[in-house]
């Protein structure tokens, strides 16, 4: 019976560093993804930004926004549930706060506020997912802020309990703690 060496077998294995005599463009390939990947990380939250702030071009006509504590509700929604309160603070963008029933995804509540506002309206009580629509030049309920649509879902779901509330303040700072997720696609229609 003859042995067969491990390394004959299934190749070799090393550790360590790799030898760059034998792999010539292995760390020129690993830089560029490395870059790319640090790249992602800060044009990902400016594009989010700039769409904020009207700064990708929008050639279409805009329309009125709606006046600020102006809603959509859902129809479903029972007027004795609606025992919580929902305060929003907008920086310079005009902004749609809505709420979601996590399952089935349903739409309960939208608040429009326009830009460097603050308005507090009746919620209901509930465990809603929250969802954040920004932007300038509003083209309506289909489009929102056309190609300036910046849309966020607040990473964990918020409990709105009776007699209490939650205040938005939509005011950005590197000490903010309301943690949002950058969504990729585009808002329902309402």
């Amino acid at each position: 019976m003859t042995s067969v060496p491990v390394s004959k077998q299934y190749g070799s294995i090393r550790t360590g560093a790799i030898d760059e005599a034998a792999h010539p463009g292995h760390q020129n390939w690993l830089r560029a993804i490395m870059w790319g990947l640090s790249v992602m990380l800060v044009l990902i939250p400016l594009y989010s930004d700039f769409q904020r702030k009207g700064w990708i071009p929008d050639l279409q006509a805009g329309e009125p926004f709606p006046g600020t504590g102006s809603v959509t509700v859902a129809r479903a929604i029972n007027r004795r549930e609606i025992t919580s309160r929902l305060t929003v603070i907008t920086a310079d963008a005009n902004a749609i706060v809505q709420l979601f029933v996590p399952v089935p995804n349903a739409h309960v509540l939208s608040v429009y506020v326009a830009a460097n506002s603050r308005t507090t309206i009746p919620a209901p009580a509930g465990t809603f997912r929250v969802r954040l629509i920004e932007g300038r030049k509003w083209h309506g309920t289909r489009r929102y802020f056309g190609p300036n649509t910046s849309y966020e879902t607040v990473a964990e779901l918020m409990t709105f309990e009776p007699r209490r509330g939650h205040i938005f303040d939509l005011n950005r700072r590197p000490d903010g703690s309301l943690k949002t997720r950058l969504m990729l696609t585009y808002p329902e229609s309402l």
